[in-house]
């Protein structure tokens, strides 16, 4: 189902029109996943600067401060490693944002002012009519209007064998026709795709690994034992009354 049933065109013979489609487009974006750049130097640097690593930092420069250097040096290394692994989990986690984007497709044909028209993907609009053949690629999450197609689905939804589609189903973007020929009408672009949606899941996804739990509770614990074992300050009593004279 359509989010807005005003992005239909007026006639679904026709496709869009040349002006609907600028407005479309203005309202709801370019039809890509949008790709922050960052700049390693600086990602790696603020690994070092959020609470935990302040608590980590602090803890080395107790450390040192009272002469525990063999702590200052485990809780320094387990620092160092921490943020060596979240940065190559973010790394990761790119390289699999970079490989769902390489799956959409870089044109497609599309029906404007009832003329077929091979457009950039990106210029494709909610309420489009786009026309899906063999070895073409989905442009969108489309829902079929006419004819029957073989779709290779599997790297969006993991389905191992390609499905068929009639008029009525619904296909994502960046799955492949293996057969057949049809008319589908766009119902979803850009991040609001199911694979832009999880593009935008791997994007933000920041929760703590395994490890570096694990790296946590070792410093939580190093941290409470030596605040057990450091030596007490030295306390001078008054002399009792009895020795005053």
């Amino acid at each position: 189902m359509l989010e807005n049933a005003s992005v239909l065109p007026s006639n679904l013979s026709q496709g869009l029109s040349s002006a609907e489609a600028r407005r479309l487009l203005a309202e709801h974006g370019p039809n890509e996943v949008a790709e922050p750049r960052r700049n390693p130097l600086v990602a790696l640097l603020g690994h070092f600067w959020a609470p935990v690593p302040w608590m980590l930092e602090a803890a080395v420069l107790l450390q040192a401060l009272t002469g525990a250097y063999l702590e200052a040096a485990v809780i320094a290394g387990l620092l160092l490693f921490n943020a060596a692994l979240s940065f190559v989990q973010e790394a990761r986690a790119d390289t699999a944002l970079a490989a769902l984007k390489s799956r959409l497709a870089l044109t497609a044909l599309v029906r404007r002012d009832g003329v077929w028209l091979v457009l950039p993907a990106r210029e494709v609009v909610p309420g489009d009519l786009v026309k899906l053949s063999l070895g073409a690629i989905v442009p969108a999450d489309v829902r079929l209007a006419g004819g029957n197609v073989l779709l290779d689905q599997s790297m969006i939804t993991g389905e191992s064998l390609p499905v068929e589609a009639s008029p009525g189903a619904a296909s994502y973007a960046g799955a492949m026709v293996r057969r057949g020929e049809a008319e589908a009408l766009v119902v979803a672009t850009g991040a609001r795709t199911y694979s832009g949606r999880a593009a935008e899941l791997v994007r933000i996804a920041h929760g703590p690994s395994a490890e570096q739990s694990a790296i946590l509770r070792v410093v939580r614990n190093l941290a409470v034992f030596n605040g057990f074992v450091l030596p007490l300050p030295s306390v001078t009593l008054p002399a009792p009354p009895w020795c005053w004279f």
